[in-house]
């Protein structure tokens, strides 16, 4: 037997979809999450179903049941999306530490007159327990009175590198770009650098040329037509737009 007549259907999904984007966006006014967003999501779920089928019969109810059940969902669905995308997360005790990593080349490297920079992909960390995916600066010259060669690294190599990591940080001011918020949304929940090698048993170094994988694929076929398209084109000024069309990639673009 349906839940709603046919004839009350349409009417109630629409409420409930309503209620359901009222309630995501009600999340994004809170100055934190909720706790526990999983498990009350649930209660919520239940609830609204166990309501329905009660209050099948009684039509005067079905849109106030439809809005508060969307309005519920809605909430909770995003505070648990929020809670799981913030969860990994770097111990303010490992901050500024010496970890060694292990993983992969997550990104395109961008390479700057210092050094390169790239996403990483972590497998396995000793020291302690590392996001999965963290933002990396590889600074050529001296650090701490120690040389540090900047490696040649390319998107799908697997390398083992000692690091130096803090949680995310960055500017938010009112209409400007958020980094902070930036990183979120790639995935990224740790910065930091590349350490010269510290000790002779633990150097940085590549492990492996290519890991498979679909990510990596992508992201060393777009290096490679990064890399085809700025031989092709050196010099031109126009080189920079040409690669940001093709890969995406739109640091070459020159500003000002």
């Amino acid at each position: 037997m349906p839940i709603f007549a046919p004839g009350d259907h349409h009417a109630s999904m629409r409420t409930l979809i309503l209620g359901f984007a009222a309630g995501a966006a009600w999340l994004q006014t809170q100055a934190s999450l909720p706790p526990h967003a999983g498990a009350a999501l649930l209660a919520v779920a239940g609830s609204a179903m166990a309501a329905a089928l009660l209050l099948r019969r009684h039509a005067h109810w079905r849109a106030a049941v439809a809005l508060a059940s969307g309005v519920g969902l809605g909430f909770y669905w995003a505070a648990w999306l929020a809670q799981a995308a913030m969860a990994p997360q770097l111990a303010l005790a490992d901050e500024g530490q010496d970890i060694t990593v292990t993983g992969t080349v997550a990104s395109l490297p961008y390479r700057f007159e210092q050094g390169v920079r790239f996403n990483f992909a972590v497998e396995k960390a000793v020291g302690a327990t590392v996001p999965p995916l963290i933002a990396l600066s590889w600074y050529a010259g001296f650090r701490d009175e120690v040389a540090n060669a900047v490696g040649d690294v390319q998107p799908g190599e697997r390398w083992r590198l000692t690091v130096r990591l803090q949680r995310p940080h960055g500017n938010a001011n009112p209409m400007g770009f958020d980094y902070e918020a930036w990183l979120l949304e790639q995935g990224v929940r740790a910065t930091g650098y590349v350490r010269p090698q510290p000790r002779a048993d633990t150097p940085n170094v590549r492990l492996a040329a290519f890991v498979p994988g679909f990510g990596n694929v992508v992201e060393a076929s777009r290096a490679a037509l990064r890399t085809r398209i700025a031989r092709s084109l050196e010099g031109r000024q126009y080189a920079g737009v040409i690669v940001a069309l093709v890969v995406g990639d739109q640091r070459a673009i020159a500003h000002g």
